[in-house]
């Protein structure tokens, strides 16, 4: 992933092969815990007295109305690159973190800069990544988990989804942000990089009575897939606009101007050419890249497709023209040579309504 080497799986004494390891890792999230490393995601940290108009004119978002208390998942620019942003921890000095891909970080500090220049903005961008650690912790018992090793009070009423909080985490400084990207209640737990092991070791430990696991990146991308959260760089492209990819909702034309700001408007209004939907195959799994056909006409290409436990059935991401963008349209999928029927399916594979999230 970028410069950095990721487990894709973990071996373990009750399994040995990847399909069954990734299997085992998948179950942990969905009906226990599961912790997964995140440290290799970008980290820039933006300091200076004008960060936040530097931050409005850059980004479609907007920031949550109290400091320090939201975490904003970030945007498809027409770079195609995302960013989860926090202000004003005191922790860290009066700054922004923006949080980028793994591979796409060198990418979005030399955009980041390049805007800065002659822009009269007093604001400094440093790569703080390596330098901090990060894990994800995910699963219905991950509440359960956490408390064994903080202060920080867990509960929805007082820690909602997408909020953030400093607080000692067994015995680190962390910072605490109840987002994720498997689609369970999880707090991604950043920490000095010294005690990156440390935390590691610790929730572990912590977790062990409730059956925790350790998974990696495969089964990352099978959950977040029936969650039908897209991969920037893998489900899209240079090209991709928000409203094509179904994600709209990112971009707050009614706030104050930012670059794009004029192009979003013109897209807005245009009807779409072609669509990111989600489908779904019985008796088949195609691989990622795999032709889509439109009555026997090549007409788009699979980003990304898994089986999915939970369905019984081969689910995926896919580019189609907008014409076949709505619920139960029949496409076909190549699947080694030959077209396989197939179904787009316009809601989350898994929780649609989202409510295991915000537990």
């Amino acid at each position: 992933m970028g410069e950095w080497k990721r487990p894709r799986y973990y071996r373990t004494g009750s399994c040995a092969v990847e399909k069954q390891c990734v299997e085992e890792e998948y179950r942990a999230v969905r009906e226990r815990a599961g912790l997964i490393d995140v440290s290799t995601l970008g980290k820039l940290d933006v300091k200076g007295p004008t960060r936040a108009s530097c931050s409005t004119s850059l980004h479609e978002s907007l920031f949550g109305s109290a400091a320090g208390a939201r975490a904003l998942c970030g945007d498809v620019r027409r770079s195609g690159n995302p960013a989860r942003r926090r202000h004003d921890f005191p922790a860290v000095g009066e700054s922004l973190v923006h949080h980028t891909t793994t591979g796409n970080l060198d990418f979005v500090q030399q955009w980041l800069e390049w805007w800065l220049v002659g822009s009269g903005w007093d604001v400094a961008v440093t790569n703080v990544t390596g330098g901090m650690a990060a894990v994800n912790l995910a699963g219905p018992k991950a509440r359960d988990v956490l408390r064994k090793l903080t202060g920080c009070p867990l509960e929805t009423e007082a820690f909602p989804y997408m909020a953030c909080r400093e607080a000692q985490v067994a015995g680190a400084p962390a910072l605490l942000m109840r987002i994720g990207f498997v689609g369970e209640t999880g707090w991604e737990i950043h920490a000095p990089a010294e005690a990156g092991s440390h935390l590691w070791s610790e929730l572990m430990q912590a977790g062990e009575e409730f059956g925790i696991r350790a998974f990696g990146i495969e089964a990352q991308r099978l959950l977040r897939l029936e969650k039908r959260h897209v991969i920037i760089g893998v489900d899209t492209d240079a090209l991709t606009n928000p409203y094509e990819a179904g994600m709209g909702w990112v971009a707050k034309l009614d706030k104050a101007d930012f670059i794009g700001r004029a192009a979003l408007r013109r897209l807005e209004t245009e009807p779409p050419q072609n669509s990111l939907v989600g489908f779904t195959m019985e008796g088949a799994l195609p691989e990622d890249g795999a032709a889509v056909l439109v009555d026997g006409k090549l007409a788009g290409r699979v980003t990304s497709a898994r089986y999915s436990p939970v369905n019984g059935k081969a689910v995926g991401l896919a580019w189609v023209p907008a014409s076949s963008a709505r619920e139960g349209a029949e496409i076909a999928v190549r699947v080694e040579g030959r077209p396989a029927p197939a179904r787009v399916s316009t809601r989350a594979f898994y929780d649609p309504e989202g409510a295991r999230l915000r537990m």
